[in-house]
C-alpha cells in the first residue's frame, strides 16, 4: 500500500502541473464545441451522446471504486465518505444523464474533445475515488466531520454552485424555441445578470465546495483542472458573444465569469 500512496502523490502532483500546462496552452487554442465549433477537431458525433460517453466513464469508476473497497475491506463503511461519494456521483447523474436528455440542439461535438474528456474523467475518478476510498488516514473522516466548518460550508458551496450551474443551463436551453433552432440568443436572468458565463461559474464555485468538503489535495487538483479549463473557455465564449452581438452585448458591461472580479 506504500508504493501505491507514493504513486498517487506523485501522480496528483504530476496532474496539478498538467492542469498549468493546459491552461497556458488553452490562452492560444479554442477548443472547438458549442458555440466556438469548427471543422479543425476532427470528426463529430451528436452532442447528446458525446456528453453521455464522455461524463459515464467518471460515475462508473468512481461506483467501482467504492464498491470494490468496501467489498475488499479495504476500509469499512464510513457514512461520511458514503455522503461525499453521493454528493459527486449526484452531479454526475445530472451531467451524464440529465444535462444532456433536456438539450434542445441538434450541435455536433468533435470526437477528440469527447476522448480528452473521457482521459481527464478517468484520471479525476481515480484521484478522488483513491484519496477518499483507499489512501485517507483511517480517521480522516469521522462521524463528526460531518459537523466540522469545512464539510458545512463546503456542502453550501457545492449546493450553491450545482443550483447556479443548473438554473443557468436551464436559461440557456430555454433560448431556443426547438430542436430547429440553430440561433444563438444573449441569455438573461439569473447572474447573466452579472456575468456572461454563469452556468460555468457556478461549476467552478461546486468543486470549490467540493475540495473544501473533503479538504484534500484530490480535491483542489480538480479545482485547478476546472479552472485551468473554464476560464479560457469563459474567455472564448465572451469574444463570441461579442461578435454576434456587438455594441448590444458589450453595452451590458458583463463581466466574464466571476461578479464584480474577472
Amino acid at each position: 500500500m506504500e508504493q501505491w500512496l507514493a504513486f498517487y502523490n506523485y501522480f496528483l502532483l504530476s496532474m496539478t502541473l498538467l492542469s498549468v500546462i493546459i491552461f497556458i496552452v488553452l490562452q492560444f487554442i479554442t477548443v472547438g464545441y458549442g458555440m466556438t465549433s469548427n471543422n479543425r477537431w476532427g470528426m463529430s458525433i451528436n452532442s447528446r451522446l458525446g456528453w453521455v460517453i464522455m461524463e459515464l466513464p467518471v460515475f462508473i469508476l468512481m461506483t467501482v471504486l467504492y464498491a470494490y473497497s468496501i467489498h475488499q475491506q479495504i476500509k469499512p463503511f464510513n457514512i461520511v465518505t458514503c455522503i461525499i461519494f453521493l454528493l459527486f456521483q449526484a452531479h454526475y447523474i445530472e451531467r451524464t444523464f440529465v444535462f444532456p436528455s433536456l438539450m434542445r440542439s441538434t450541435s455536433k461535438m468533435p470526437i477528440s474533445v469527447i476522448a480528452l474528456g473521457i482521459v481527464f474523467n478517468s484520471c479525476n475518478a481515480y484521484m478522488q475515488g483513491g484519496w477518499l476510498f483507499y489512501f485517507s488516514p483511517a480517521d480522516a473522516y469521522p462521524i463528526y466531520w460531518l459537523y466540522s466548518p469545512q464539510f458545512i460550508i463546503g456542502t453550501l458551496l457545492f449546493i450553491a454552485g450545482m443550483t447556479i450551474n443548473i438554473h443557468s443551463d436551464e436559461i440557456i436551453r430555454k433560448l431556443r424555441k426547438d430542436k430547429n433552432d440553430t440561433n444563438y440568443y444573449i441569455p438573461r436572468g439569473g447572474l447573466f445578470k452579472y456575468v456572461n458565463s454563469a452556468n460555468y461559474f457556478g461549476e467552478i464555485l461546486e468543486w470549490i465546495g467540493f475540495a473544501v468538503l473533503c479538504w484534500s489535495a484530490a480535491g483542489w487538483v480538480f479545482v485547478f483542472w476546472t479552472l485551468a479549463n473554464i476560464l479560457p473557455r469563459a474567455s472564448a465564449v465572451y469574444e463570441r458573444y461579442t461578435q454576434f452581438f456587438g455594441k448590444e452585448f458589450t453595452e451590458m458591461k458583463r463581466y466574464k465569469i466571476f461578479p464584480f472580479i474577472y
